[in-house]
């Protein structure tokens, strides 16, 4: 008799949400990234204890009809991959923060969910309602255009997992981090955060720059010097669609952790140690040892010139030219201090 078994749907289902749903923080990131996706211009997100009790996000994009509605709750189900015969040449050049249709079935296999959508066509909206995996109702009804997903009761149904959970404060930190690495990727984009209806940030859509808010998360002294970044290869006859630019805090306004210094690539939130070594080497003799740079930096380039695809969790890429990158990025750093010090004098 055979030794190896098939696992069930259900256990299956769990397993593969281990790797996409680590903490509350994980699904505030999912859905926060299908919203900008969907093409919100405001979301708000409501957090209930340290996540676990409750998470609610609420966009006004584009939403889905009760087809989608019922769809997205299929793994590997997705919209944003586009139409196409090759599979490969539709993971070649991904243009959405979404991509793999893992988040939503992932949530709802670990939670108590609600999804309420409605699209701008249709008269009446769908809500749908799952109980850890298992879809109880969908009906139609009125809404606003857009999606309201609720999570309650996170990891309700795996205490070993909510076990290992760190404590509230630690929680909502990395949930704010979230938010505000998307406040900064997005900065005319429009965000309300709530914590136990203490409202913690509300920025309204196509107010700020992007000095602005990195100005409200860093320092609360408008004084503050605010180094501006942009490859000055850019100026130059290259025509390879690598653009890095960015804000960085003046060195004396430094801080000791490397997570201050945020880096998108093509919008994505990433974290990137041949980046982050780029940027500690173009401001070599600028920072006190021990210290790091503090803003944010920003590298677009051609999508096919990046591997999104190497983590469930999409914080990982890898670039085709890893060397071009890092160059480039020191350069532009270095060149970016020397002006700074210039203009100084």
């Amino acid at each position: 008799m055979s030794r190896i078994k098939i696992l069930s749907e259900h256990l299956a289902n769990q397993i593969a949400a281990g790797e996409v749903i680590e903490r509350p923080a994980s699904v505030v990131k999912e859905l926060l990234e299908n919203s900008i996706d969907a093409g919100a211009h405001h979301v708000r997100i409501e957090i209930e204890g340290s996540g676990t009790r409750l998470i609610k996000v609420i966009d006004d994009g584009m939403g889905m009809d009760g087809d989608d509605v019922l769809l997205c709750m299929e793994r590997h189900a997705t919209s944003k991959l586009g139409a196409g015969t090759n599979d490969s040449s539709r993971l070649h050049a991904i243009t959405s923060l979404g991509f793999r249709g893992e988040a939503i079935p992932s949530i709802a296999s670990d939670s108590k969910m609600t999804i309420t959508s409605r699209t701008e066509s249709d008269p009446l909206g769908t809500r749908l309602e799952v109980r850890y995996g298992k879809i109880l109702k969908i009906h139609e009804t009125g809404c606003n255009k857009g999606t309201v997903i609720e999570i309650k009761d996170l990891f309700g149904n795996m205490p070993v997992r909510k076990k290992f959970l760190k404590s509230s404060r630690t929680e909502l930190f990395h949930i704010e981090e979230i938010i505000k690495n998307y406040c900064l990727a997005n900065s005319q984009f429009g965000i309300t955060y709530t914590v136990n209806g203490n409202r913690i940030f509300d920025f309204t859509a196509d107010t700020d720059t992007l000095e602005d808010r990195i100005k409200m998360f860093y320092t609360k002294n408008n004084s503050v010097p605010m180094i501006p970044i942009r490859d000055s290869s850019q100026l130059s006859t290259q025509n390879d669609g690598i653009k890095i630019e960015g804000v960085i805090l003046s060195p004396e306004h430094s801080f000791a952790t490397s997570a201050r210094l945020r880096i998108f690539v093509n919008g994505r939130s990433v974290k990137d140690r041949m980046i982050s070594h780029a940027v500690s080497e173009g401001l070599s003799g600028y920072l006190m040892k021990g210290r790091n740079a503090a803003g944010a930096l920003f590298i677009s380039l051609p999508f096919e010139a990046v591997d999104v695809n190497v983590h469930p969790t999409k914080q990982e890429i890898r670039f085709q030219q890893p060397s071009s990158i890092h160059k480039r990025i020191v350069n532009a750093v270095r060149s970016a201090m020397e002006n700074f010090q210039e203009q100084s004098r």
